[in-house]
């Protein structure tokens, strides 16, 4: 078996987890942290823009869009993406690329604070990251560096990846899983899959975190809540890790609708875990199954549509 270390979760390497328990109620939404982030984010906001009050008017309800980019992503391990792009590109007309690169630098917030809220409740297969980490690096090292993300082909993948993470979704509904742990033979395949994820992120800003969850569970059996724990924290590295390349290296990134998109998501970021204690997660995630399906939906008709009618 491949165990882990955390002492949190000792009790997982124990005992079977009874499909669909989740921990006690006990993982609290508000701390110092968030406040103090929230005033840093003021502070920076102010300061790095030079008609704040203008620039609000316009863009505040893309406070909205992060926060609900932030709990899907953290409750299905998907990725604020799913949300960030589609209403980037068809509501603000921004271009595939600019979408891209915003989707990276706000889930770099959101996810990350969705993972210290699965970090916290002790849900995430910790002896797992060493292997899968240095695989997802791998993948999107290439589909950053050596086939950069160009417009066509990120509408041309989006919508695909957005079908089937919907189809996943939908597939996992009734996979509760009774493994805390995966077995040795497991080893290789989660690497090969922490792989695709990562090349796959690296071109749409989501699938890391969907992908190896979905795997776990239906090729293994973990149990739902360390797949999913597993794929957001996955999902958070790499999309710190293609943040600091496309906002240092490269550049482009939109940071006006960016300011927004954060400030939603440092708020949205820590519902996932912390609703998961409360409300059904089925019925949750068959809401986010279909909209991640019509994403994909509309997302494959425009591109088809310029493809071929213009």
């Amino acid at each position: 078996m491949i165990n882990d270390q955390n002492p949190q979760s000792s009790r997982y390497s124990s005992q079977v987890v009874k499909p669909g328990n989740n921990l006690p109620a006990n993982f609290p939404y508000f701390t110092p942290w968030l406040f103090v982030f929230t005033l840093i984010w003021l502070a920076a906001y102010w300061f790095a823009f030079p008609d704040p009050l203008g620039l609000a008017a316009s863009n505040w309800p893309l406070i909205i869009v992060g926060v609900a980019g932030a709990f899907i992503g953290n409750v299905t391990a998907i990725g604020g993406g799913i949300v960030f792009i589609p209403a980037l590109m068809l509501v603000y007309n921004v271009d595939p690329v600019s979408a891209l690169k915003l989707a990276f630098v706000t889930q770099a917030v959101g996810m990350t604070s969705g993972a210290s809220g699965w970090l916290r409740r002790g849900e995430v297969p910790l002896s797992l990251l060493k292997w899968t980490v240095p695989a997802l690096i791998i993948g999107a090292a290439v589909s950053t560096f050596l086939i950069h993300p160009q417009p066509m082909l990120i509408k041309g993948l989006f919508g695909p990846i957005a079908f089937i993470a919907g189809l996943l979704m939908l597939i996992t509904l009734e996979r509760k899983g009774g493994r805390s742990v995966l077995p040795a033979n497991a080893l290789i395949p989660v690497m090969l899959i922490s792989f695709l994820g990562g090349l796959i992120t690296g071109w749409v800003a989501i699938g890391e975190g969907e992908i190896i969850a979905a795997f776990c569970m239906l090729a293994y059996g973990l149990d739902a809540n360390r797949a999913i724990g597993l794929g957001v924290v996955l999902l958070s590295i790499n999309s710190v890790l293609l943040a600091f390349i496309h906002a240092f290296y490269f550049g482009g990134v939109p940071w006006e609708p960016a300011a927004f998109t954060m400030l939603g998501v440092l708020w949205g970021g820590r519902l996932g875990p912390f609703l998961a204690q409360w409300i059904s997660m089925r019925a949750t995630k068959k809401v986010f199954a279909v909209i991640a399906l019509l994403d994909g939906l509309v997302i494959m008709l425009q591109a088809s549509y310029v493809m071929f009618f213009r």
